[in-house]
């Protein structure tokens, strides 16, 4: 019998390609109690970017060495005075923060301040933090770190690249030092800034370019997986009844965020991109992921900041290429949610 017509208007989730590659082994680290990871998170806050740095502060797994900020998101300086008071909202003004990159290593600014609101976190209005941004910059910053710790770092940039291909260009004797860059950015499908490009990519495609060609083991999770890692109205008021200030800070810019996606789309639901990053490093189970060779398109039309990726095994080989970076392809909904309530309810 033949399948009924599609119903006019509903919505159908398209598959981003139409060669399905199949989950493999993941190639990034993980942290555990008896031995938490240390990464550095380079960032641009960001109503996301604050859910993932509550959730990376609040994982045993994990140990925070350091928060650097890149423009993105809204302009630096907002960014970074974000970083220092969600830190401080979380009880963990302890952790270093420098300030990074303003704008692209080329082209023009890009921001997402239609999404995020001016200052980055929507309407909220943080309590100032008690300690000053480092006064040594993101990219100094993270270079010490990755000189003196006393294991190779994980870098988690969940914003644009800029600061990160700095460090490796000015830096190339470290990059045996960063064990992994779990980014979130990119997309095997449609873009969200441009029908191509996903944000943090298409802010600044050269640094991505130059990270995803310095042959430091990537993981990339794309939107292909944060769009189903979703919060809704439900998880809004399952974070106020927490009753923390914390979660109170995490509902109000996750409301924010839902009003946008309700104005703009009729969505009832708004991806949580950034913490799928953070989670992946804490959770061995939570993201498949799948192998592919990872390019960016710098070019200047209209596939500018596209992750062009190819993960079917024949055209590789045809190429030449190899299937080297990470791609994550899907995320149980259910349990990322208890994660993220779960950080909250060990916040202050």
């Amino acid at each position: 019998m033949a399948a009924s017509p599609q119903a006019a208007g509903e919505l159908i989730q398209s598959a981003p390609t139409a060669y399905r590659v199949a989950a493999a082994a993941r190639r990034a680290p993980f942290g555990t109690l008896a031995h938490p990871l240390p990464i550095i998170i380079d960032s641009d806050p960001g109503l996301d970017d604050a859910l993932a740095i509550a959730l990376a502060v609040a994982r045993p797994e994990l140990n925070v060495l350091a928060v650097t900020t890149v423009g993105g998101n809204a302009e630096v300086r907002h960014c970074t005075l974000n970083a220092l008071g969600l830190l401080h909202a979380y009880g963990r003004s302890d952790i270093p923060v420098a300030e990074g990159a303003a704008g692209p290593v080329l082209g023009e600014i890009v921001r997402a301040t239609e999404v995020h609101g001016e200052t980055g976190i929507g309407n909220t209005r943080l309590e100032p933090s008690p300690v000053a941004v480092q006064r040594e910059g993101a990219v100094a910053l993270m270079a010490r770190l990755l000189r003196t710790h006393a294991q190779p770092v994980t870098i988690v940039p969940i914003g644009p690249l800029t600061n990160i291909a700095l460090l490796l260009k000015l830096h190339p004797e470290l990059a045996p030092r960063i064990a992994h860059l779990c980014l979130m950015g990119g997309s095997i499908g449609e873009g969200n800034a441009t029908v191509s490009g996903e944000f943090n990519i298409y802010a600044d495609p050269e640094a991505a370019d130059i990270v995803f060609r310095s042959g430091v083991p990537i993981t990339m999770i794309g939107l292909d997986v944060t769009h189903q890692a979703l919060l809704d109205r439900d998880s809004v008021v399952a974070l106020r009844a927490l009753g923390r200030a914390s979660a109170r800070i995490a509902a109000e810019l996750t409301a924010y965020a839902l009003d946008r996606n309700m104005e703009w789309s009729g969505s009832a639901t708004t991806a949580i991109h950034d913490a799928v990053a953070v989670a992946h490093l804490a959770i061995p189970g939570l993201v498949a992921v799948a192998p592919y060779h990872v390019a960016v398109d710098i070019t200047a039309g209209p596939c500018r900041g596209r992750t062009v990726c190819d993960g079917m095994p024949r055209r590789l080989a045809r190429t030449g290429r190899a299937a080297t970076t990470d791609v994550g392809i899907h995320i149980d909904r259910a349990r990322f949610e208890r994660l993220l309530l779960d950080a909250f309810s060990s916040l202050p």
